[in-house]
């Protein structure tokens, strides 16, 4: 794999945990990452939201289970996490999709520091996911 694209809308916990799991990943073996977040995983990505994250339904009774496991892995906090996934990788970067930051009401200076910066949904299409080798949608 050279090129990956991912989507991803799910913005619970455990879903932006797995995001970045397969980021970092896929840019430790050399892997071009580009990742959209739209809609719920958006506003998740809201300095002001995520340090508070709910886990997904599925997740029920596993939620201080799991972050003690996430804590025994030296995992810090969510925003750090997605950041030092970036960092695993010479070229990847993460987005903000520009309709979902307008009907969400946000501003991308509201969003953590690993947010690259906005980009359409169109422009993602047309150049990040034609390009790719891997498209993957969370």
């Amino acid at each position: 794999m050279r090129r990956l694209a991912v989507i991803v809308t799910g913005g619970t916990f455990n879903n932006l945990v797995q995001v970045a799991t397969l980021v970092r990943a896929a840019a430790g073996r050399g892997a071009a990452v580009r990742v959209l977040f739209r809609d719920a995983a958006l506003l998740s990505l809201r300095r002001d939201r995520i340090a508070a994250l709910p886990f997904s339904a599925e997740f029920a009774g596993r939620e201080e289970q799991t972050r003690r496991l996430l804590a025994a892995a030296e995992f810090a906090d969510l925003a750090t996490f997605l950041r030092e996934a970036k960092e695993h990788g010479e070229d990847v970067r993460f987005y903000a999709c520009t309709s979902s930051l307008y009907y969400c009401d946000t501003q991308p200076h509201e969003l953590i520091d690993a947010i690259d910066g906005p980009r359409s949904l169109h422009e993602f299409v047309a150049e990040d996911l034609a390009a790719a080798d891997v498209v993957l949608s969370f």
